[in-house]
C-alpha cells in the first residue's frame, strides 16, 4: 500500500464519523421540526373534532392553543437553522386515518400525552448529539429555548392522564371538570 493511499484511509477513518455525526444531529433537528409541525397538525385536528362536537369547548380551545405552540416551536427551530445558514429538508406530514377520527376524549388526552413525550425524547436526542458533536450553539438553543416548555407541556399531559386513570369509574364526570377548569383559564386570559 502506497503512503499516499494509507494516509487518504486515515483521513477517511478520521472524516467518516465526524461527518455521520453531523448528519445524525441534522437528522434529528430535522426530525425533530417534523415532530412539533405534526404535533401541531394532530392538536388541530383534536381541536376541531371537539369543537364541532360541541361538548369540550375548554379542551378543544386548549388544543388550539396547543397546536399553535407546537407550530412555533418548529418556526423556532426553523429559524435558528436559517439564522445559522443550514439547510433543512422537510418531508410531508401525515395524519393517519385513526387520528383524524379519533373522537373519544381520553383518547385523544393519552394520544396527546404519547406526542408530548415523543417529542421530548426527540428534544434529549438532539442535545445529546449537538453536545456531543460540540455544536454548543445548538445545545444551548436546546436548552433555554426549547426544554423547559416541553417540560412543562409534557408534566401537564401526564398529570392529566393520572387524573383521568385515578378517576376511571367516573371519567365523564372527571372529563367535565377538567373541561370547566381549561374553560375558567381561557376566561382568565382574555
Amino acid at each position: 500500500m502506497t503512503s499516499s493511499i494509507f494516509a487518504g484511509l486515515i483521513f477517511l477513518g478520521f472524516i467518516l464519523p465526524i461527518v455521520a455525526q453531523v448528519n445524525n444531529l441534522q437528522q434529528l433537528y430535522e426530525n425533530q421540526i417534523q415532530k412539533e409541525f405534526f404535533a401541531s397538525n394532530v392538536y388541530l385536528t383534536f381541536a376541531h373534532r371537539l369543537a364541532t362536537r360541541g361538548v369540550y369547548h375548554g379542551f378543544a380551545n386548549f388544543f388550539f392553543e396547543s397546536a399553535e405552540e407546537e407550530r412555533e416551536h418548529g418556526m423556532k427551530l426553523l429559524d435558528f437553522y436559517n439564522i445559522r445558514n443550514r439547510e433543512i429538508s422537510l418531508q410531508q406530514i401525515n395524519i393517519d386515518d385513526d387520528l383524524a377520527s379519533m373522537t373519544d376524549l381520553t383518547k385523544i388526552i393519552e394520544k396527546a400525552n404519547i406526542l408530548e413525550q415523543d417529542v421530548y425524547n426527540n428534544l434529549i436526542a438532539v442535545r445529546q448529539a449537538a453536545n456531543s458533536d460540540r455544536d454548543y450553539p445548538t445545545a444551548h438553543f436546546i436548552e433555554q429555548q426549547m426544554l423547559e416548555e416541553q417540560t412543562t407541556a409534557l408534566k401537564y399531559m401526564n398529570d392529566l392522564v393520572a387524573r383521568i386513570q385515578r378517576n376511571a369509574n367516573n371519567s365523564t364526570i372527571v372529563l367535565q371538570m377538567l373541561d370547566q377548569d381549561l374553560r375558567k383559564k381561557q376566561v382568565k386570559k382574555a
